[in-house]
């Protein structure tokens, strides 16, 4: 077994079993096949098959599911993102300061942005986009942001795909994150169906 497929099985073994005794652990919430509020409100999806959602927000109008455990699969919703305000929570405002969103910025610009909250809050190194094309959140016109990274001490490759828009003068965003190795593939197509679908209120 190669050093990357064992450092996967491992991190699933542990997901699952974090998962597994969800009842007993404070946090976590099954997600159903329906119509579901995201981020207080600020967005509605109807995901295809079931998730668990952690409490933990990493924005105030925002949430984070997962199907296996965040190691192998997750899903972050970033809703009604005000002129001023950062994409992610920051943990530092005094050493880690994020760059903040703008009403007026082009797509390309909130792209940055985006890259730059996502590689602070969660230490990602080597954070490279490789595609940046026009693509819809939901009804509203928008773009697709792919990217590849690592994260410290990890020497799996993670892939994420990104998708983002400005409405009514706020930033959406959903990100989708996963090993390259089996998982990324595995609910990608998932993932993009509720970026297809989503509907942002």
């Amino acid at each position: 077994m190669s050093l990357s497929i064992a450092k996967v099985a491992t991190a699933a073994a542990v997901s699952l079993l974090l998962l597994s005794s969800q009842p007993t652990i404070a946090g976590w919430k099954h997600i159903k096949v329906e119509s579901n509020e995201v981020g207080k409100g600020g967005m509605t999806v109807v995901p295809l098959s079931e998730w668990n959602r952690w409490s933990k927000r990493e924005s105030n109008r925002g949430e984070s599911w997962t199907k296996n455990g965040f190691p192998l699969n997750r899903i972050d919703f970033f809703s009604q993102i005000e002129a001023g305000e950062s994409i992610y929570k920051e943990r530092s405002k005094k050493h880690q300061p994020l760059p903040k969103f703008q009403s007026d910025m082009l797509l390309p610009d909130v792209a940055e942005l985006f890259k730059a909250n996502f590689s602070i809050v969660t230490d990602a190194t080597g954070v490279e986009v490789t595609k940046l094309e026009p693509a819809k959140l939901g009804s509203v016109p928008g773009l697709k942001v792919s990217y590849t990274y690592l994260h410290p001490n990890d020497p799996l490759t993670r892939l994420g795909e990104a998708r983002m828009a400005v409405y009514n003068k706020r930033l959406y965003v959903i990100n989708y994150t996963a090993p390259r190795l089996h998982y990324f593939d595995e609910s990608v197509s998932e993932a993009r169906a509720i970026m297809d679908n989503v509907i942002l209120n």
